[in-house]
């Protein structure tokens, strides 16, 4: 209705407005109702086919009716883990117990997470009172040699690897009311940093947003991947050809006491050798008993749903916090390392440490679906302390994005009062939806070059929710320039994988912000961090004549407080090794004896793990992948490691399903990661499926032959409308 700002009256009542009058006299009422209708099914389609509800499990599930009337899944999952610390190593062991609920043949599938950086190198399958010993295989031939004990109706069990921080599980014919339990054994290496040991064990997985144009067309009966054998609920794309692998499917159901989501059991054991300042668990209350230098630990709930990644810390009493530090294993006459090495801290008040320099900040912020709820807070909070420690000196841009990148200014502006009030503004009124186009954000934030006199940095807060993640490195390794990007993992179950790799494409580091709580201790860890000299151009110089093999090839620079990790394989340990680097005003050494070093048992998987890891990022760096396939082949197969070209794989000879008895698949779901909104699945933009498609051309052409039909009508009342109006 058009107002008069004269009188604040309508020009127009209903009895003399041609517009009004238009639709009800010179439209046909059917048409209005039809036109209605259908967008009313468009919109519940469109809804539907990016996102499922709460009440929905998914594609591929196998439900049984319980007593009540309510359905129950066939299949039920639960975990047990135990932590092992000794020194810088930590020894894991996994349990998953699959117990099948029905009186049918079932096979499971559960897709589960790990640390990233985890060497899983030990798979046994328990059967009762039987345990079948994993055997590492080529990837294609231990999926072969699983689908054939499959058919035969022997019980097997396969583990590969989709992601460094992925995994699924498939166990072949558990029988009816059968219980059967894989085990795994992985090592990884306890993170340090600013006088603080930690290790993350993740529990269930944030559902990633899949880009690209799908590879084949959308189920319409199933509702989800035709791919044989996937478990996911995306379509494979030509950006993520394996989503259909990484997209398992949530639980709708909330985690509560009295009814636990995939449930687990953690204990842990610390020999640190030496005395503890405090042990504490950010997110799971725990209970802790000492004897000497050794903890345990276990849940005080003795289970807790996977909902939230399990992170412990510990510190050393002031003074018992190591410099630097050596490990070793010997195998097969081969000599293995693990060195670590904390660099020089800066002293307060130093005279030849140069004043800060003034910063060209770039802050990139995830605001797409799967930051909904608490993690969008998180963000957000997390972006405005960012801007609170700009200095005047200092410029600044804020970038976000979801299926769209919106940046706040054309270029980096002066953080003056004025534009940090605007961006402050701007970041409080963010919201999260739709999906996560990442690519186009990091390429807006790494197009420009820091100027003279000025470190540009770019942080990047986000959870990580991407199925893309070596385009995104790719991008990040071509085009970053002098930039350094720092990425602020969000969320209770953050892609952290990607998280850690994108920095250290960047050169930079990784922060994760768990909950609100924590985002000003972190923050203001990460910007003690950048505000503090890197120690760069470092070198490791080993005794003459003794042949090495060390990765990380290229050492990384070093923040205040980060330490060095390299592990190294040799002829023999003896002599010394000398350490080199800078800082901004001068140059540091520091002297280990090889000699008498600690033996620590995973020392050499740690090396076969980093070693593997390196010849993974020369895809990135542009080594063609079939000879970067092979390399890993040759490593993983000599170590037994599970890595994208090598699986675990377990058979008992035993023929156990009948063959007449038909075999059911089955998917375990992932627990809804705490404080996530109510689960949106992110299928590619392209994908909308044969329904939306013919939905969409009813309605054009519906509209189409109506706008022609009355289209003089149209056009007369719209004359006299405007005639009226200027009148």
């Amino acid at each position: 209705m058009l107002i008069s700002r004269r009188s604040n009256r309508p020009l127009f009542t209903e009895k003399n407005d041609p517009f009004a009058k238009a639709t009800t006299s010179r439209w046909p009422r059917y048409a209005v109702l039809i036109i209605a209708a259908l967008l009313g099914s468009l919109l519940w389609f469109s809804a539907h086919a990016s996102e499922r509800g709460e009440d929905e499990i998914g594609a591929g599930q196998m439900l049984l009716q319980s007593e009540g009337g309510q359905p129950a899944l066939a299949l039920t999952q639960q975990s047990k883990v135990h932590i092992k610390v000794s020194g810088m190593v930590a020894h894991v062991s996994l349990e998953q117990t699959f117990q099948n609920n029905s009186q049918q043949w079932v096979e499971g599938t559960y897709v589960f997470p790990l640390p990233d950086e985890a060497a899983v190198n030990r798979m046994r399958m328990k059967i009762g009172e039987r345990i079948i010993e994993g055997e590492i295989k080529e990837k294609e031939q231990a999926k072969q040699i699983y689908h054939e004990a499959k058919a035969g109706g022997k019980k097997a069990s396969l583990v590969s690897q989709q992601r460094p921080n992925m995994f699924t599980s498939k166990v072949a014919n558990i029988g009816p009311a059968e219980i059967i339990t894989v085990q795994l054994e992985y090592i990884e290496t306890i993170a340090y940093d600013q006088g603080q040991f930690g290790l993350r064990f993740p529990m269930t997985i944030t559902p990633r947003y899949i880009p690209g144009s799908p590879l084949q067309d959308y189920d319409s009966e199933s509702g989800g991947a035709l791919v044989a054998g996937a478990s996911g609920w995306a379509l494979d794309t030509d950006q993520v050809p394996d989503a259909s692998e990484i997209t398992p499917f949530i639980n709708p159901k909330t985690s509560t006491p009295q009814q636990l989501i995939n449930p687990i059991i953690i204990t842990a054991e610390l020999d640190m050798g030496m005395p503890l300042q405090a042990v504490e668990s950010a997110y799971h209350n725990i209970v802790l008993s000492r004897k000497d230098n050794r903890y345990q630990l276990r849940l005080a709930t003795d289970k807790v749903s996977m909902t939230q990644d399990f992170s412990l810390n510990w510190r050393p009493q002031p003074g018992s916090a190591p410099r630097a530090a050596l490990f070793s294993e010997q195998i097969d006459g081969q000599s293995y390392a693990l060195l670590m090495m904390v660099p020089p801290v800066k002293s307060n008040g130093a005279e030849n440490e140069p004043s800060v320099l003034p910063k060209e900040a770039i802050y990139i912020i995830d605001t797409s679906g799967s930051m909904d709820g608490v993690s969008i807070e998180q963000a957000r909070q997390s972006l405005l302390f960012a801007l609170a420690q700009l200095n005047p000196q200092d410029r600044f841009n804020v970038i976000s994005f979801n299926s769209t990148t919106h940046t706040l200014f054309n270029s980096a502006v002066a953080a003056n009062t004025q534009n940090i009030d605007y961006a402050r503004r701007y970041v409080s009124g963010l919201q999260s939806g739709g999906g996560t186009e990442m690519l186009s954000a990091l390429q807006a934030a790494l197009r420009d070059e820091a100027e003279v006199g000025f470190v540009r940095q770019v942080m990047f807060i986000t959870d990580g929710a991407v199925g893309n993640e070596e385009a995104l490195f790719t991008t990040i390794h071509r085009q970053l320039g002098n930039s350094r990007l720092f990425t602020v993992g969000i969320g209770s179950a953050p892609n952290s994988h990607f998280m850690r790799k994108a920095a250290q494409f960047g050169r930079g580091s990784f922060t994760h912000i768990g909950r609100v709580g924590e985002v000003q201790e972190k923050m203001i860890s990460l910007f003690s961090k950048l505000d503090n000299p890197i120690v760069s151009d470092i070198q490791v110089n080993w005794p003459t004549g003794v042949k090495v093999e060390t990765y990380p090839k290229r050492l990384p620079d070093l923040y205040s407080g980060e330490p060095l990790l390299v592990a190294v394989k040799t002829t023999a340990l003896q002599g010394a090794v000398s350490l080199f680097g800078k800082t901004a005003s001068k140059g540091w050494q520091q002297d280990i004896q090889l000699n008498g070093v600690q033996k620590h048992s995973g020392v050499a998987t740690l090396w076969a793990r980093e070693k593997i890891a390196s010849l993974l990022d020369e895809k990135t760096t542009g080594r063609p992948e079939p000879e970067v396939r092979q390399a890993v082949l040759d490593v993983a197969l000599t170590h037994q490691l599970v890595t994208p070209y090598t699986s675990f794989i377990a058979v008992e000879q035993v023929i156990s399903r009948p063959a007449e008895e038909g075999l059911n698949a089955e998917t375990v779901l992932n627990a809804r990661a705490k404080g996530q909104a109510a689960q949106t699945y992110a299928y590619p933009q392209t994908a909308t499926g044969a329904q939306l498609s013919l939905l969409w051309g009813a309605l054009l052409l519906l509209i189409a032959a109506i706008v022609k039909t009355w289209s003089p009508v149209f056009i007369r009342d719209e004359q006299t409308a405007v005639k009226g109006a200027v009148s």
